[in-house]
């Protein structure tokens, strides 16, 4: 087993302690003086060194000292220096919270930007992520923390304590609950992929389905009786419907009787009411065709009008698009006027810039700047030929730009030329179009328009004659037959039809009679099976809480054989009977939380003997209040008792 002993530790301005080194015995070490003398703070110190946290898991908290007056103390070094052996090998670990002053741009003072840790392994410089790695190979955190404190491990989370007391114990499978119990093996094959917890969820929810099923069955059988018609002699109802029926047949027959004359008379005077409509169309359509004739009469005379009209119309139009196209013109013509004056004022800037650079004269300098002597004739004859050779070129580059300007001026004005004629044209053509739509107007005005002859229905040809029948064949229209009077046989019919309807009503109890029968037959046979499917699921569920009980029976066993002073409770039952999961920590039979310090010290040290001999290593345990604990159990671990009494100073044994 790896053994990490604590030999010494160092604390520099380390949470208010300004200087101390504390020396350790290799088994037992005590540490006791009043409260507030820095016990515990050895712990802290301890923590802070290895992983930069202290008892409480916070990070670098408040590891620097105050002054007097609350404020920090700054620029001086706040470490924590340790030596450890481990397996005989001394290992000397240092970490420092190191403060980073920094002095702003246009600013005197430095200010504090903030804080960082720097470590050392073995008095070299590491980075803090290669330290905690280095430290990390030694023993894990969170392993740490449950080996070096009797109260870490009860403090954690019990899914934490339950996966952590699994993984000492392993796991133990559902198939090896199962190997010796048939009935076992049977329902784990039933799972097909489902946890037991799901499976056994799906059976109540089953259960409760069919619960309320079969709980629904019998008031549906009584419903069915109350509702079930009373019986009677349904044969002789047959033989009173079937005289009713012949009784309605033989009234039907003389209705209809009644009916089939009625209709004769009605179809002989519709008759002569058609011819009468007849005639009445004939006689309005010649009258509809005279005035049609008259009309059509007025619309050829008005035909020469309407064709002046339309040609008005239409030479309106062409002299509406004549202007627009006027206007166009205009507007083309007034842009190459501007563009022309435009132009002309830059060919006349190019000119005078043409007369200014021909007028420049060369006024290069002949002296050497460097060494003040004139140059030799060679150097001064080059300088003037690239002078003039610049002049030249600048000069014929303007005169280039200057010809291609004057060669559009003179296109913009053949344009503005053309433009000009084009407006006269069209100003001509409006003027002629102008003319002849008024002499057409003219025209018109002078030309009356016909309107349609009125016509005289009684002096259109045929119309006296029409006239004439129309009143013979009304005169011919008889007044419709007064019909018979059936309201008596009516009167009868109905009595009969609701007599049958109230017999046929009463013979239909037959029929609601026997279905309530089979209804109630079926209704009872299901009651049967659901009463039969939930005596299974109640099998299975007794089943699946026989194989919770051996299984909690067995994980407790095997995970309670791992320690000596205290045992672990991993299931509980609900106030209906339900196992849940859960973690309590028992000493002697008492929740650890209702032991004695002395108790709960020694279920802390029970429990870290056991992960210390499953994961190998063992390291100091720090006991606070150990004042409270007259004996501990042995342990391989090196113990630092941290006691409090009246003493004002510590005192390190």
């Amino acid at each position: 087993m790896k053994k990490v002993i604590l030999k010494s530790l160092t604390l520099c301005n380390f949470k208010g302690e300004q200087a101390r080194t504390t020396h350790f015995n290799a088994d037992v070490t005590r540490i006791s003086g009043g409260n507030g003398l820095g016990k515990s703070r050895h712990f802290d110190a301890f923590m802070w060194l290895l992983f930069g946290k202290d008892v409480q898991d916070r990070k670098d908290y408040e590891v620097r000292t105050h002054n007097a007056d609350g404020s920090l103390l700054h620029e001086v070094e706040c470490s924590v220096t340790g030596v450890l052996d481990i397996d005989g090998q001394e290992l000397t670990l240092k970490r420092e919270s190191v403060e980073e002053w920094v002095k702003p741009r246009g600013q005197v003072d430095r200010v504090l930007k903030g804080a960082h840790n720097e470590c050392w392994w073995n008095e070299t410089p590491v980075k803090v992520k290669e330290f905690d790695s280095r430290v990390a190979a030694i023993l894990e955190a969170s392993l740490f923390k449950m080996i070096t404190n009797p109260m870490f491990f009860a403090s954690m989370d019990w899914k934490l304590q339950r996966t952590q007391l699994f993984q000492l114990a392993g796991t133990i499978t559902d198939a090896e609950i199962a190997a010796n119990n048939p009935e076992f093996q049977l329902l784990l094959d039933k799972l097909t992929g489902k946890s037991l917890a799901d499976f056994k969820k799906e059976l109540a929810a089953k259960k409760t389905r069919l619960q309320g099923e079969l709980d629904n069955i019998q008031p549906r059988i009584d419903q069915t009786h109350k509702m079930k018609p009373e019986s009677e002699d349904f044969a002789a109802l047959e033989t009173e419907i079937a005289q009713v029926d012949k009784e309605i047949a033989d009234i039907d027959k003389i209705l209809s009787d009644n009916a089939t004359r009625i209709r004769a008379e009605y179809k002989a005077e519709q008759e002569k009411q058609r011819k009468v409509n007849e005639l009445t169309t004939k006689r309005n359509n010649l009258v509809r065709d005279a005035e049609q004739e008259a009309k059509n009469a007025a619309f050829e005379a008005n035909a020469t009008r309407r064709e002046l009209t339309s040609t008005i119309e239409s030479k309106k139009r062409e002299l509406s698009a004549m202007k627009r196209t006027l206007r166009t013109l205009t507007d083309t013509r007034d842009r190459y006027a501007a563009d022309i004056a435009s132009l002309e004022t830059t060919i006349n800037d190019k000119r005078d810039e043409w007369y200014k650079e021909n007028a420049k004269a060369y006024s290069g300098d002949d002296i050497c700047h460097h060494c003040g002597q004139v140059l030799p004739k060679e150097m001064r004859d080059k300088n003037l030929a690239d002078f003039l050779a610049t002049q030249k070129a600048k000069k014929d580059a303007i005169q280039a730009e200057g010809k291609r300007l004057a060669a559009r001026l003179a296109d913009l004005k053949k344009s503005h030329q053309d433009t000009e004629k084009e407006i006269a044209d069209q100003n001509a053509a409006i003027a002629a179009a102008e003319t002849e739509i008024k002499d057409k107007e003219a025209a018109l005005v002078a030309m009356p328009e016909s309107t349609a002859a009125t016509v005289v229905p009684e002096e259109v040809a045929g119309y006296a004659e029409l006239t004439k029948q129309i009143e013979e064949a009304q005169a011919a229209v008889a007044t419709t037959t007064a019909a018979p009077d059936d309201s008596e046989h009516q009167a009868k019919k109905k009595e009969l039809t609701d007599r049958r309807d109230a017999l046929k009503k009463r013979l239909f109890a037959r029929d609601e009679i026997a279905r309530a029968e089979k209804e109630i037959e079926e209704l009872t046979e299901k009651g049967k099976r659901l009463a039969q499917q939930i005596a299974d699921l109640e099998k299975e569920e007794y089943t699946i809480q026989e194989f919770t009980r051996t299984k909690i029976r067995e994980c407790e066993s095997r995970i309670n054989g791992l320690f000596h002073n205290v045992t672990f409770r991993l299931f509980d039952k609900t106030y209906e009977g339900n196992t849940y999961e859960t973690c309590i920590l028992l000493v002697d039979g008492v929740p650890f939380g209702a032991a004695n310090t002395a108790g709960q010290v020694n279920a802390g040290l029970d429990i870290i003997n056991t992960l210390c001999r499953f994961y190998g290593i063992c390291a100091p345990i720090f006991i606070d209040n150990r004042e409270s604990v007259n004996n501990l159990i042995h342990t391989e671990s090196q113990i630092i008792n941290l006691v409090v009494t009246t003493d004002n100073k510590l005192t390190i044994e």
